[in-house]
């Protein structure tokens, strides 16, 4: 009976671990529009896989492009197409995004 109590609760554990594992990714709805990036500033928890899905919703502005300096990515932004921009898991700081020129105001993922 003791050796049944015992397999059910490391079954529990391993069960809740495996849940939270799976937990650790986020997406990301990121838009270009004439205030530029939106939304601005995001907050994530350290070690989260995160992947931005950008659109670009305006050919008014320079961002035709992506760019994350601090993971050497820098994605083409065709209008009204929504595109995938894997950055992987992210570690305790800040990691900062903007258009591929450098030209406007881009925004900052906070990993707290």
């Amino acid at each position: 009976m003791k050796i049944q109590i015992l397999v059910s609760l490391l079954a529990a554990v391993i069960l809740s671990a495996t849940a939270q594992a799976k937990d650790t990714s986020q997406s990301i709805e990121l838009a270009v529009t004439e205030n530029g990036f939106e939304p601005k500033s995001i907050d994530v928890k350290p070690g989260t896989d995160v992947t931005l899905k950008v659109t670009r919703k305006t050919d008014s502005t320079c961002a035709n492009q992506v760019q994350v300096p601090s993971r050497k990515i820098k994605v083409d932004l065709p209008l009204n197409k929504t595109v995938s921009v894997a950055l992987g898991k992210l570690e305790k700081g800040e990691i900062r995004f903007g258009c591929g020129m450098n030209m406007m105001e881009g925004g900052r993922i906070i990993v707290r």
